[in-house]
């Protein structure tokens, strides 16, 4: 379990600061009465700390866990990257623990704050968006940590993604060999992350390379959850024209999509062509054919650990950014059905 630095703070009667210092073995260094050390090692060692794990902390400043902050972790795409990275990291000699901030900025600011007073030595993070200085200031402290899913185009540092634009237009280009005349709506995420603003220039450049105009119309912009997909769907079913394939920007919206079109009264809506990002339970059995952007979420979580590892071990900070986009793969899910 990580060294939870506040309550061994408030236990001692003196500054987390003070703990901190004394528990990197720095309580010379900043001239920390040795009485007052020795108290805060033996309220460390009474909250069940072994003396040899607590030994190579003093020694390395280092607890040995890392945190992982996701966005969404009900999502299958984030509960299987948080699988991964746990059994990665567990393989290196670390704990993990994990957060979800529910697409909330603020929430994950408290998590990140809370994860780093626990004395993690590291974080992995898939950012809900929006207002993200507190990562800059994590840069400028030179404090490890890795973006997932989702980055910043002028902060530089690790991440582990795929190519979202690349994905997101090959997915659109298939819809569009699939039906003519080809037009396909785009039930979008969130436009302040780099998933929804990549997803959407994707789409953008699939109906330019195939010459096809731009509807606004056939455009939804909502959020990551299965209400938005329900919302949407239900916008486009009320199109005067509606559209001949429908691209979800996630699984979650694909499963509101699927739900209003299964409620919907016959063609087109019945047989319309389908295609989302990344692979969930029970595909094969929705009762139609799916186009699928797989994302290699175990190689993407184990990738994320591997490179926060190099940060915390030996990588001072200022180097020049590592990670580049993963590969995806195109699934076609055949319709199967419960005794065929």
């Amino acid at each position: 379990m990580p060294l939870n630095m506040k309550d061994i703070a408030d236990a001692v009667g003196v500054s987390r600061t003070t703990v901190s210092r004394v528990l990197s073995g720095k309580a010379e260094q900043f001239r920390i009465a040795r009485k007052t050390a020795e108290r805060i090692i033996a309220e460390a060692k009474a909250r069940g700390y072994r003396p040899s794990e607590l030994a190579r902390g003093l020694r390395t400043a280092r607890s040995n866990t890392l945190g992982l902050v996701v966005s969404d972790i009900s999502n299958p795409f984030f509960a299987n990257i948080a699988w991964a990275a746990e059994q990665a990291a567990e393989k290196a000699g670390f704990a993990t623990v994990i957060g979800s901030s529910g697409e909330d900025p603020a929430r994950e600011k408290a998590y990140i704050e809370n994860l780093r007073s626990r004395g993690a030595d590291g974080l992995i993070i898939a950012s809900a968006g929006g207002d993200y200085e507190h990562l800059f200031a994590l840069k400028n402290e030179g404090y490890p940590f890795v973006l997932l899913d989702r980055v910043f185009e002028d902060l530089d540092c690790d991440f582990v993604a795929v190519d979202n634009v690349r994905a997101s237009r090959d997915l659109i280009e298939k819809l569009i060999d699939r039906v003519q005349p080809a037009r396909v709506a785009f039930l979008g995420g969130r436009m302040e992350t780099s998933t929804g603003r990549g997803r959407l220039e994707g789409y953008r450049a699939a109906l330019r390379a195939r010459k096809i105009e731009f509807d606004n119309d056939l455009v939804i912009r909502g959020d990551y959850s299965v209400e938005s997909g329900r919302m949407g769907t239900e916008a486009l079913l009320a199109l005067k024209r509606p559209p001949d394939a429908i691209f979800c920007a996630n699984n979650k919206i694909l499963f509101g999509c699927l739900e209003r079109l299964a409620a919907a009264p016959g063609e087109p809506w019945t047989s319309m062509p389908v295609a989302s990002f990344d692979v969930t339970p029970f595909m094969q059995i929705v009762g139609r054919r799916l186009i699928v952007a797989s994302q290699p979420e175990r190689a993407i979580g184990a990738r994320a650990v591997e490179l926060l590892i190099k940060r915390v071990l030996s990588a001072p900070p200022g180097t020049p950014r590592m990670g580049k986009p993963f590969e995806h793969a195109l699934l076609d899910v055949e319709l199967r059905q419960f005794g065929m």
